[in-house]
């Protein structure tokens, strides 16, 4: 399938701009990577689709990314040559081969209690999602098959991290971390250094995309800074924006680094939703799941027919965030990029007074927009942009009308309010953590050692010799200073990690599913069962410990979480400086942005399918 590069809204003199590189106007235009219209593809040049995802480890690689990444997989195989796909996902197990382990982490809602389950994620031609699989692969195949002309078109649908301190931190996708161990006994490791950043990625694709382009869809956490594999993190404004120059003002710049642009599920400092282990048609929302059911047209989980299927990744972005009320802060590489002039304007040229009479102006009218002005201009993409984002508005108020006048009016410090508005912290905090070292106290010191006992003499009529066993491991593990039933912090890895291993479910091949229901069902159920049996002890002191102990939390089913008020401010306040920004840019006839702004926006636009 060839590719497209549509000239979006433009007119006919930035169409020329872009085309050209060059322009009769005072402001040098910086050299844009050239549209696909205007490069011949070679011969050997084609569209590639990869699918990225299943990362972390079999404790973290929920079922939700199974059923997205097997529906997209499923659409890649049946629409698209298989010599123009690549699919990355988790350990790598393949359809029609043996699985190597389960990959994929599924909860099942029993008897008031989240009880674990794996199974392994096969896909078609599937590979690990792992940094020397993806990467390699992206070198040797997928980059020669388009850098002659043709378009990645990529999907990441992983977990995502912020990795690095400082000035390099950055967003980084979590690739598959569990390996096999190094040592003679085998065994397996986590290797948590199995993340792939911005800047790594950055220079894989400079290095081999050629004439070729990227668009690009995420839906992991901390996304939003892929959009800086082409886009660069600070703008440099022109000198003659300037009185006299600040010391700041560095030499001029691009805004654009490589032909790549995309859709995020959230920014760079956010997580985003999804990513369920227990995936509910009601209660399973977020990006995740809405983009690629408005790419294929269908729904993930029953796979009936939702809707016609999208065009682009543009349009699936646009249907997927119209029903998105969740905490993703859905964006594009040419919002990101406005967004990155907002803050040089808010940051630099507003706190200076050595700018030019216009240039000052323009500032301030950035500002009162900003501040619920509406815009005014008439360019008839900036017009386009601006009545998307109201309908991105009006479902939000949709979902709080209480907050209607602040979403559509409200003042910058208004939705600065919000946003900062935090709920008070409730007394009696102390209080809990003191009850919770009591209980720890009665389980250490007098409950698990006479239940160690009973379970060590088979006084446990009720313990199968399977879960007799792996009760036997957890106290082991106990010994040696583990917190497993009444662990610090709420984190249960450890237990999770017991139960992956020894459950039976780690190794399909030899997979005992009763063995498995059992030792899974008991680590549910393990603290309620335990002190059951401490309450039902002859010694008061046993009754004692159990009753200070407590039964573990019960599953109490919750709708939907409703879209919050800080949220739905941060979208608001989000489109108000991208649009100004963009009002900005044509105040001051910034050619050499404005045409980076439409080379962005026709990128992003660029057909998945015919």
């Amino acid at each position: 399938m060839s590719s497209i590069f549509r000239l979006c809204a433009l007119s006919a003199a930035t169409a020329a701009i872009l085309l050209t590189g060059c322009t009769t106007g005072v402001e040098p235009v910086p050299t844009v990577w050239p549209p696909a219209a205007t490069v011949p593809a070679s011969a050997q040049a084609r569209d590639v689709y990869v699918l990225l995802s299943g990362g972390g480890t079999p404790l973290s690689n929920n079922y939700s990314q199974y059923l997205q990444a097997g529906a997209l997989a499923g659409w890649l195989q049946q629409d698209f040559p298989a010599d123009s796909t690549w699919i990355f996902f988790g350990i790598g197990n393949r359809e029609g081969a043996p699985p190597v382990l389960a990959d994929v982490r599924r909860e099942w809602k029993r008897d008031g209690r989240i009880v674990q389950s794996w199974l392994p994620g096969p896909l078609p031609h599937n590979r690990p999602a792992t940094r020397d699989s993806f990467l390699r692969a992206l070198r040797e195949e997928i980059l020669p098959a388009v850098r002659g002309g043709g378009t990645l078109y990529l999907f990441v649908g992983d977990h995502g991290e912020l990795d690095g301190a400082g000035e390099k931190r950055e967003s980084a996708i979590t690739l598959w971390q569990l390996k096999p161990g190094k040592r003679r006994t085998g065994g397996w490791s986590t290797d948590e250094r199995e993340v792939l950043g911005v800047a790594e990625l950055r220079k894989a694709l400079a290095a081999g995309l050629g004439r070729g382009r990227v668009v690009f869809c995420m839906t992991q956490c901390h996304s939003g800074g892929f959009h800086e594999l082409g886009v660069a993190r600070e703008m440099t404004p022109p000198a003659a924006w300037f009185s006299s120059r600040p010391p700041w003002l560095g030499k001029a710049a691009p805004g654009l680094l490589l032909p790549v642009a995309g859709f995020t599920a959230t920014d760079e400092a956010s997580p985003a939703a999804g990513c369920d282990a227990d995936p509910d048609p009601e209660r399973w929302l977020g990006y995740e799941r809405f983009l690629p059911e408005s790419l294929l047209g269908r729904d993930l989980m029953s796979g009936q027919p939702k809707g016609a299927a999208a065009l682009s990744f543009a349009a699936a972005h646009e249907s997927a965030t119209l029903v998105d009320h969740t905490i993703d802060k859905p964006r594009s590489s040419s919002e990101h990029y406005l967004e990155a002039w907002a803050r040089l304007i808010e940051t630099r040229l507003a706190t200076t007074l050595a700018v030019t009479e216009r240039t000052r102006r323009a500032v301030e009218a950035y500002q009162r927009a900003v501040d619920g002005r509406p815009i005014a201009a008439l360019d008839p993409a900036l017009q386009e942009q601006q009545a998307q984002f109201a309908r991105f508005t009006e479902r939000l108020v949709e979902q709080i009308p209480v907050d209607g006048a602040l979403l559509r009016g409200g003042s910058r410090q208004q939705l600065d309010n919000a946003i900062r508005g935090r709920a008070g912290r409730g007394s009696g905090g102390g209080g809990r953590r003191g009850a919770m070292a009591e209980a720890r106290r009665a389980w250490t010191e007098t409950l698990r050692p006479a239940w160690k006992a009973a379970v060590a003499s088979g006084a446990v009529p009720e313990l199968t010799p399977a879960v007799r066993a792996f009760e036997q491991r957890l106290l082991e593990l106990e010994d040696k200073g583990r917190d497993l039933l009444l662990p610090r912090g709420n984190n249960d890895t450890p237990l999770l990690n017991e139960l992956y291993w020894n459950s039976s479910y780690a190794e399909p091949a030899a997979l005992d599913r009763g063995r498995a229901e059992a030792v899974a069902a008991w680590g549910a159920a393990r603290r309620d069962r335990i002190v059951a049996w401490g309450l039902a002890a002859q010694e008061p002191r046993l009754r004692a410990a159990a009753a200070k102990i407590g039964p573990g939390p019960v599953l109490v089913e919750q709708p939907p979480t409703p879209l919050s008020r800080r949220t739905a401010a941060e979208r608001v306040l989000f489109y108000r400086r991208v649009l100004a920004a963009w009002e900005f840019l044509l105040a001051m006839d910034a050619q050499g942005p404005l045409v980076e702004l439409a080379a962005l926006r026709a990128l992003e636009r660029t057909p998945v399918r015919k």
